[in-house]
């Protein structure tokens, strides 16, 4: 068993680096779990044996009664998805790299981009998108049309043109005053339903930045 550990934590030392850098295949990452467990039961990567205790089990913490093994699966679906999120809202050099390659008017572009990162992540974009909720702050950092902050962009909910869109350059903070919306009233004439869908987003009270 003492074998096992070193085995295991070698193994997954070395990936942890890789993946927490770049996506792997989902294939990759399913043949090296067969050779944990192969070797959990056989004492060999290649030697399989009847199997007693299922793999999601060993991945258990030891107090629990597994083993203790990460899910490398899971680890890769967790990499991909912070790796997605950093892209989206990371500042860093290389987010801002990509995002300028796969990204059109806040959404990825259609075609085929050669990129080892983008190639493992761009699967996770929507699911990052549908599952995650905005902080407004003082609102300088959130697109007031194109940004989902209240919901479903109001560029949608408002049935705005697409050739319109990238016009559309107007912050959360350009429509707060002393903690409250102010609206301009040549707005509410064009949409007469947008203070509705703006009042459902409480402003904070002090400016959170």
């Amino acid at each position: 068993m003492d074998l096992y550990f070193r085995f295991i934590s070698g193994v997954l030392g070395i990936l942890l680096h890789c993946i927490t850098i770049y996506p792997r295949p989902v294939n990759l990452i399913k043949d090296i779990e067969k050779w944990m467990r192969n070797f959990i039961w056989s004492g060999h990567v290649n030697k399989r044996k009847l199997v007693t205790v299922a793999w999601h089990k060993n991945c258990v913490p030891v107090k629990e009664g597994g083993l203790g093994t990460r899910s490398l699966s899971k680890i890769n679906e967790g990499a991909n998805l912070k790796l997605c999120w950093e892209m989206i809202h990371s500042n860093l050099p290389w987010a801002h790299f990509l995002k300028n390659r796969v990204m059109k008017n806040k959404q990825p572009v259609k075609f085929h981009i050669s990129s080892s990162i983008w190639s493992g992540i761009k699967h996770k974009y929507s699911e990052v998108i549908l599952n995650f909720s905005w902080l407004v702050g003082n609102g300088t950092n959130i697109n007031f049309w194109i940004d989902n902050w209240c919901g479903a962009p109001l560029v949608s909910s408002l049935n705005i043109p697409p050739d319109v869109q990238p016009l559309l350059k107007s912050t959360v903070s350009n429509f707060i005053n002393d903690f409250t919306w102010n609206l301009p009233s040549s707005l509410t004439q064009i949409f007469p339903n947008l203070q509705l869908l703006i009042d459902k987003v409480c402003i904070p009270v002090v400016d959170k930045r």
